[in-house]
């Protein structure tokens, strides 16, 4: 892809302020690269309390395995979903299916369907997520935070959507 030609957004960033269920005032900021290459899929989460922290990064598990650049083995996802790398310092997920919570979703999600129960996330969540992008890039085409309400972007399509992002509009 010529960037100078097809300008493609790659890096986000949006911060999310809202009230939870008590009535505290909580913050998210969420980051991603669509063009990040690593070892491996990395997911990362922080959360900072006033006396609490939590971090998860699966680039970084309790097993890492070396291969200098004399073994030769073919390409493979043996060691990490979405392994970018065959050599070096290669990070070792023994069981990607709990580390990345599938077993808990899909046990969750079955057991919903066979008590005909609405599961914890839903298509609902989905649409929430959507509105969600759909505010933030309206935010950045705004230059402003802008307050939650889903109608303004019912049928909004943002500039990149369009074709009409420019990545030096994000310096003004």
């Amino acid at each position: 892809v010529d960037y100078s030609v097809e300008p493609a957004e790659d890096y986000a960033t949006a911060v999310v302020v809202y009230e939870d269920d008590e009535g505290n005032v909580v913050l998210s900021e969420t980051y991603t690269s669509w063009c990040f290459v690593g070892a491996g899929l990395r997911l990362t989460f922080e959360v900072l309390g006033p006396e609490y922290s939590l971090q998860i990064n699966t680039l970084q598990p309790e097993l890492f395995m070396f291969f200098s650049r004399h073994v030769k083995i073919p390409p493979t996802e043996e060691f990490v979903e979405k392994q970018n790398a065959e050599q070096g310092l290669m990070p070792v997920l023994p069981n990607e299916a709990v580390t990345y919570g599938y077993q808990e979703e899909d046990r969750h999600m079955v057991q919903a369907f066979i008590n005909d129960k609405l599961p914890r996330e839903n298509w609902y969540d989905g649409l929430l997520i959507v509105q969600l992008m759909m505010m933030a890039y309206l935010s950045a085409e705004k230059g402003c935070a802008v307050d939650f309400k889903p109608e303004l972007v019912e049928d909004y399509v943002p500039p990149v959507a369009k074709g009409e992002w420019k990545p030096r509009s994000i310096m003004a």
